[in-house]
């Protein structure tokens, strides 16, 4: 590139009263691969193909004409469409034709059970299950709680209501034989 194109751009650039920052913003190309641009320094972009675009995108922008500054560079060492043919021409339809569906020869059978494909009915069944054991337990525990709790119970304190003044010092507790279910109170001293 020579330099000559890049004094045009600056030139294009200075006359708008743009900075290197501002053009870069507007344009969305980096500040410094403007510069690379002014200063005619193409090896730094690193490819012929990044080159030719921001060159091309920054002198639309600054509406400079650089169809021969493209013309003088060079080649890629691909040559460019013809070697990417399969890339822009069309080498048959992509996917094949569906095959036609084979009729069915007999209709299924009137008795025939289908398959359930909700889990809902599964999840219901487990629920149930648990539930129904669930409820066998409960009833294990408390019968099990029933037979312990009576005969603990018939030797509980119970609460002797009657005072009189001969028992006043002495303690106010009898043991009594009681059925299942009690409320036991304990004796309240007196003083």
């Amino acid at each position: 590139m020579t330099a000559t194109f890049g004094q045009t751009l600056i030139a294009a650039r200075e006359k708008r009263g743009l900075s290197i920052e501002d053009a870069a913003h507007e344009t969305r190309i980096p500040a410094q691969r403007l510069r690379y641009l002014e200063s005619g320094n193409i090896a730094a972009f690193g490819s012929l193909t990044y080159a030719r675009s921001f060159m091309r995108q920054y002198s639309d922008f600054l509406e400079v004409d650089a169809s021969s500054m493209l013309e003088e560079l060079p080649e890629g060492a691909l040559g460019g469409e013809r070697d990417y043919r399969y890339l822009t021409q069309s080498q048959g339809p992509w996917l094949r034709e569906p095959a036609t569906r084979n009729e069915r020869i007999t209709s299924p059978a009137a008795g025939q059970v289908r398959s359930i494909k909700s889990p809902l009915p599964a999840a219901l069944a487990v629920f149930m299950f648990v539930l129904a054991g669930a409820a066998m337990w409960g009833k294990h525990v408390a019968d099990m709680r029933s037979k312990v709790e009576p005969a603990a119970l018939k030797a509980l304190p119970i609460e002797n209501n009657d005072v009189t003044p001969a028992t006043i010092g002495a303690a106010n507790v009898t043991t009594k034989q009681v059925d299942f279910p009690v409320t036991a109170h304990k004796a309240a001293r007196a003083n």
